[in-house]
């Protein structure tokens, strides 16, 4: 059975999400909710709710421009993670539109990191759903982040228009090539 998929306006428990999105993401790596809100005015740029029936599973902030898709944000309730809901979510938007290149970016595998083990599970469930590293880095909101995509060979270009068209052109992230060791 699909998941159902409800954008931030349509949702019927639009505070779940919000206490879901503080809960699972650290302060330093998020944004304020009162600018994720705000960015969901640009065409392209939304929050989504995905229920099993009457349960609220989970949620996405995405943003597409042309051919590409950015997960920026995706969690599971704490009491679902593990069931297969993540995947289900990845599914949902792979679905939407066959052609068009996703990416989202993940902590980087520093053997130092206190979530170290985390950050491996994050990578090996990614991988597991058809992503690949794609062998750049991104400088953002709490830190360097590896980009990950549904593509060997992501469009890196595309990728920065998204953050640009989501951004009013006010931001342009700086992404840059990793050596092939560090990958």
């Amino acid at each position: 059975m699909p998941i159902m998929a409800f954008t931030l306006k349509n949702t019927p428990e639009p505070d779940k999400i919000k206490a879901l999105y503080r809960s699972a993401f650290p302060r330093e790596e998020r944004l304020p909710w009162w600018l994720v809100r705000f960015l969901t005015i640009r065409p392209g740029t939304e929050v989504t709710a995905f229920y099993d029936g009457s349960v609220f599973c989970g949620f996405t902030l995405t943003a597409c421009w042309k051919k590409s898709m950015c997960i920026l944000f995706l969690a599971v309730e704490d009491g679902l993670r593990g069931s297969g809901y993540g995947s289900r979510i990845l599914d949902h938007w792979k679905q939407q539109d066959p052609q068009r290149q996703i990416l989202l970016n993940v902590e980087l595998l520093d053997p130092q990191a206190e979530n170290y083990a985390q950050r491996v599970q994050r990578m090996a469930f990614y991988k597991k759903n058809g992503f690949y590293d794609s062998g750049y880095d991104i400088d953002e909101v709490g830190g360097t982040f590896r980009v990950l995509s549904t593509v060997k060979d992501p469009d890196m270009d595309a990728y920065v228009a998204v953050f640009r068209h989501m951004s009013w052109g006010l931001w342009k992230p700086p992404v840059r090539k990793v050596l092939r060791e560090q990958v």
